[in-house]
């Protein structure tokens, strides 16, 4: 009997013992949590992270490196105060506090403050704020303000807090060109917005109402013009050049717009003829008339592309002997190009015996020099279409486009910052895979639910 009494009490310790482990395990095990912490996204495309862009855009703030204490990977630096004026019991602000938390949790110095407008009355009507509440982001002297919740209008504000000025980014108007304030395909009004959302600000000149052409830190921008620009125009634009101002050209196949004392005076040749690409066959691209870039110079301002571009309807470059100016191809059409001189309609291919010209030649040209102590940069572009409304969103334009805007306005810190775009998850079919999906879902799957009923059906009627 006393053997069986040890026994008992043995088994009962040995409870005791395992409950007194696991309760030790757990106590560990969440003292441990709460120091250190591992974080996955097992979504095919990120929806619980911060995007990259964002990650970078934070580190324009790091100047201290990353944080010494134990278990924390983020950053520090510059600290960024928010100030998020909502109710609550604003049914957003839950949303608000998870979508801040990921910024902070990469830079630990993002002080996050939340006020209630109901008990602030005299502090919301000084701020102006917004019905609806508003996050206002603050770093040193500048402040930047938002009523949207998403990443991508946080991660432009922190954007735009993070320039050290603001670039101007004038547009002629007068003779056709790209309208900056229009979204109507040929327009160009898509990148002129993120221009402003990254921290440019935008602004058109009719050089008939000028004098001359300010230079400052900004870019003057000409954008494909369809009409011919006044000899005092183009005199006005050459003296812009002469004092150090910067230039994007955006220039068309055979244009006839006045501007060939501007080309001469930059040392480009604009190429007779539009841009036939072979290459963009494997795109299933059917228009002779494309080019396609896959390969970029290794410039500051397309380091690290990697994305292929698209070019509708351009004109070849050729550079001429400058001394006076740094010149670099950014942007080449591939060897499978040419310069069409001829009708695109029916069998379409390179004439040896004509002034048509065999790729690989520039289809975007990147001109430096120093000039007044300043470095002045020009782009000279064989095609507007690339960052057109209708074709931004295609390849790498978008990015490519961004990278040529900061690099003009010598701002290398946001030339590898690119738009923040959520990357949606998309299925993509062939045709075939189309009908194959189609048939299974109405027709097969039906009939084989019928006859599985109908089974059914005979088995209870019939036995």
């Amino acid at each position: 009997m006393n053997k069986f009494n040890r026994l008992g009490q043995f088994i009962a310790n040995g409870q005791i013992v395992r409950a007194v482990l696991v309760i030790t395990i757990s106590a560990v095990v969440v003292l441990l949590g709460q120091r250190h912490f591992v974080q996955s996204d097992l979504t095919a495309t990120g929806r619980h992270t911060l995007l990259p862009q964002s990650i970078q855009v934070l580190s324009l703030f790091d100047t201290a490196g990353s944080t010494a204490e134990s278990g924390n990977t983020g950053r520090t630096g510059e600290p960024v105060n928010v100030e998020v004026y909502i109710s609550p019991n604003d049914e957003y602000r839950t949303q608000i506090d998870r979508l801040l938390q990921k910024y902070a949790r990469h830079k630990p110095d993002l002080n996050i403050e939340f006020i209630d407008p109901a008990l602030n009355p005299a502090e919301t009507r000084a701020l102006n704020i917004a019905p609806g509440g508003e996050i206002i982001f603050r770093h040193n002297d500048k402040t930047q303000r938002i009523t949207q919740i998403s990443e991508i209008a946080i991660t432009s504000a922190l954007q735009r807090l993070a320039r050290n000025k603001t670039r101007v980014a004038t547009f002629i108007t007068g003779h056709g060109e790209r309208s900056a304030s229009s979204q109507n395909g040929g327009d160009i009004g898509v990148i002129s917005s993120q221009l402003v959302s990254s921290g440019f600000h935008v602004e058109t000149i009719d050089l008939t109402d000028q004098q001359e052409i300010a230079v400052d830190d900004g870019l003057l921008v000409i954008a494909s013009p369809i009409h011919r620009y006044l000899p005092g125009e183009t005199a006005m634009v050459l003296d812009y050049l002469s004092r150090g101002g910067n230039l994007l050209w955006l220039t068309e196949p055979n244009a006839d717009d006045g501007l060939k004392a501007v080309a001469l005076e930059l040392g480009v040749r604009r190429l007779p003829g539009v841009v036939v690409d072979l290459a963009t066959q494997n795109l299933s691209v059917d228009r002779p008339d494309f080019a396609i870039a896959k390969t970029y110079s290794p410039h500051e301002a397309t380091a690290d592309l990697a994305s292929v571009t698209l070019f509708p309807q351009a004109t070849g470059l050729d550079l001429q002997p400058n001394r006076e100016w740094l010149a670099a191809a950014l942007v080449q059409a591939g060897e499978h190009a040419w310069t069409e001189t001829g009708a695109l309609s029916g069998e379409v291919a390179f004439d040896e015996g004509s002034a048509e010209i065999a790729g690989p030649f520039p289809l975007i040209i990147a001109l430096e020099r120093n000039k007044s102590d300043r470095s002045q940069r020009v782009i000279v572009a064989g095609d507007g279409d690339f960052l057109a409304d209708a074709w931004i969103g295609n390849g790498g334009n978008r990015d490519l486009a961004s990278r040529l805007f900061n690099w003009a306005t010598d701002d290398a810190a946001m030339i590898n910052i690119t738009y923040p775009q959520k990357p949606d998850a998309q299925i993509s079919l062939t045709p075939g895979r189309i009908l194959a999906l189609a048939l299974f879902s109405l027709l097969l799957l039906p009939g084989f639910m019928f006859a599985g009923a109908t089974r059914v059906w005979y088995t209870r009627t019939h036995g």
